[in-house]
This record gives structure tokens, sequence and C-alpha cells, in this order.
């Protein structure tokens, strides 16, 4: 009785041992996107050099490379404001990352120029900026 009360439990706790928890398999996930498509060719004048996810802060961090007509300083400071409004409207409606957004992570885009290294942009959304106040 008591060994297959012990079998029991020592099987349950296997299983629950292998299931992963959200933050880990937002860590594999960008890790294998990364591994697998990092550096992505140019789409839109960006490259996407790696995603990462930070698990103390619960935030997924895009890092990217602006080639081409935007990789200008004087550009993207002039339409910062543009691109953080819709890059929020974006990722609110982006469907791929609902799991992420409904466990209230938070997201990092971090871009830098091909032409000089320099970071460029930075842009930081909040799990409550997520959270669409209307219908975008």
């Amino acid at each position: 009785m008591i060994r297959k009360a012990f079998s029991a439990l020592l099987m349950m706790t296997l299983l629950t041992a292998c299931q992963e928890t959200i933050e880990e398999r937002a860590e594999r996930e960008a890790r294998e996107y990364t591994q697998k498509y990092c550096p992505t060719p140019p789409q839109n004048n960006v490259i996407t050099d790696s995603i990462v996810f930070d698990k103390k802060s619960r935030t997924q961090i895009h890092y990217g490379t602006f080639v081409g007509v935007i990789d200008d300083s004087a550009k993207i400071a002039a339409a910062k404001d543009e691109i953080k409004r819709e890059t929020l409207t974006m990722l609110r409606q982006n469907a791929s990352i609902k799991t992420y957004k409904d466990a209230g992570f938070n997201f990092e885009l971090v871009y830098r120029s091909q032409k000089t290294g320099h970071q460029l942009l930075h842009l930081r959304y909040t799990a409550e900026d997520l959270k669409a106040k209307n219908a975008e």
C-alpha cells in the first residue's frame, strides 16, 4: 500500500517536473527562433538580430538593425512618436504573442544602425501598455 502511494507520488512529481513554466517556454522559444532564423534577411529595412527573454523582468526583447533608407538617426528621431504608436498597435493586434500578453509580459525593441553601430531606437512596452483601451 505504501509502495503504491509512493509510486503514485513519484509519478506525479516526475510529470509536473517535465512541465515548463510560461517563462521557461518564452525563453526556449526566443532562443530557438534566434538560433534558427537570426539574423534574418532585411524586411522593411530591418534585420532581426536576436530575440531574448529576460525571466527576471518578464520581458521579451527584440534586437534588430536598421538598414537602407531608415538607417538614419535624424529620421528615426523625427518619427519616434509615430513609430512608438504604430508598434504599440501592432503588438496589441498580434495574435501570435497573445499567450505572452495574457501572462503579463513586457516587450522591448532595441534597434541599432548598420552604418554606425549606435543604438537608434529603444522602445519598452509594459503589460499595461498592451491592454487595448479601445479597438485600434
